[in-house]
């Protein structure tokens, strides 16, 4: 092989030292994030929280995250990407030993409030580094195995969770939480950053607060995530009631089904384009959560975590690596700092909305409209793409 192929070759390389430290530290974050998910609402619930509570309590993480998220990305854009990812681990830490302390309603709302800072600083500055790191010609592929280091923490954790709290305690689940957020603080330690381009001191090339280029991403992603906010937060109780007795099953079958989708996926969007995979991929959301209104056994719930965890996992590595083809690397944090608020804010709107109107209807009901949002999503990228065909995605890095 010729000095130039090895050049080429490594300039293909996903799996680099930094990729792969970058990736185990995010699988720790988002353990200790997933180990709370399941139990959180009946947690809630446990110190005397209604079911409108129960969602804003889980939509209060939301509200930090999303204000901050933008400002993050700028700041990561100058300061670089390491920095904030040692400061979301930090207040994760300490966090997860304040829920140790949160007995009331009132306070669980600040401690997730505090929870979203960290959420903004840690994913949002991780997502920009993997968009620096990854290959322009593989960006979809490395974007899927990215993603996939979540799944797998989404796949063991929720159950993992549940078992803790059966067997020792709502207060040891929050300490190994925790314990988790350090490790991905060890691991954050010996990455390095790749050079970015310089701002320079021209003022039009100072970075952004939000990114212009990001709005299509972002848009779908919050549709997407409008969804997944009444799922995350209401399917534990609901699957309870269906005869479950760990609901944490029902979050591993879908991150199962997400792990293998996300390669997959971010392969398939390299070859084919990032809109021929967002398109199925939300009408498999679609599908999911209307199933999900009519689901009333176990089994069929589990079908609608594995459609969903397809559907939801097919998306996401497409749309992000829409967004970095977009976004130019001077901006990638404001880029990512744009789209992962949009993220939150579905998420955090979702389960403050779906509550409501399951404490006004029913669970079917509720379930069955947050299954519009994706569909509103690809009315969007419909109109979109008509005013503008010729972007679906470009190559810019």
């Amino acid at each position: 092989m010729n000095n130039t192929a090895k050049l080429k070759d490594s300039a293909d390389r996903i799996f680099t030292a930094s990729y792969i430290l970058t990736s185990l530290a995010t699988f720790c974050f988002f353990a200790s994030f997933h180990l709370l998910l399941p139990a959180l609402p009946l947690y809630i619930g446990m110190v005397g929280g209604s079911e409108s509570e129960i969602g804003l309590v889980i939509g209060a993480f939301t509200v930090t995250a999303v204000l901050l998220r933008p400002f993050v990305g700028r700041s990561a854009d100058r300061r670089g990407r390491r920095i904030f990812m040692f400061a979301g681990t930090a207040i994760y830490f300490t966090s997860f030993l304040a829920y140790i302390f949160a007995s009331s309603v009132p306070l669980l709302l600040l401690v997730r409030l505090w929870q979203g800072a960290g959420m903004a600083a840690f994913s949002t500055a991780a997502s920009a580094l993997i968009a620096d790191l990854a290959p322009a010609q593989r960006r979809g592929e490395a974007m899927g195995y990215f993603g996939m280091f979540n799944g797998v923490a989404m796949a063991l954790a929720p159950a993992l969770g549940m078992m803790l709290v059966a067997a020792y305690g709502f207060t040891e689940l929050f300490i190994v939480s925790a314990g988790m957020a350090v490790v991905a603080l060890l691991f954050g330690i010996f990455l390095q950053e790749p050079r970015r381009p310089e701002l320079g001191h021209n003022p039009q090339s100072r970075p952004a607060l939000f990114s212009r280029a990001a709005l299509l991403p972002s848009v779908l992603v919050f549709c997407l995530t409008l969804s997944y906010g009444a799922l995350v937060t209401f399917v534990p109780l609901y699957a309870l009631g269906q005869g479950m007795a760990n609901p944490g099953l029902f979050f591993t079958v879908q991150a199962a089904m997400l792990i293998v989708a996300r390669p997959l996926a971010g392969q398939l969007s390299d070859r084919y384009g990032r809109i021929a995979v967002v398109i199925p991929s939300f009408l498999l959301v679609v599908a999911s959560m209307w199933l999900l209104a009519v689901a009333s056994s176990v089994p069929l719930l589990f079908v609608v975590a594995a459609l969903f965890g397809l559907g939801f996992g097919s998306a996401y590595p497409a749309l992000m690596a829409l967004l970095a083809d977009r976004v130019g690397a001077r901006q990638r944090g404001a880029g990512m700092g744009t789209f992962t608020a949009a993220f939150d804010l579905g998420i955090g709107l979702g389960a403050i909305i779906w509550g409501v109107m399951l404490q006004l209807t029913s669970f079917g009901i509720m379930f069955f409209a947050s299954g519009l949002a994706p569909a509103v999503g690809l009315l969007y990228l419909v109109f979109r793409r008509s005013l503008q065909p010729e972007r679906e995605d470009s190559s810019e890095s």
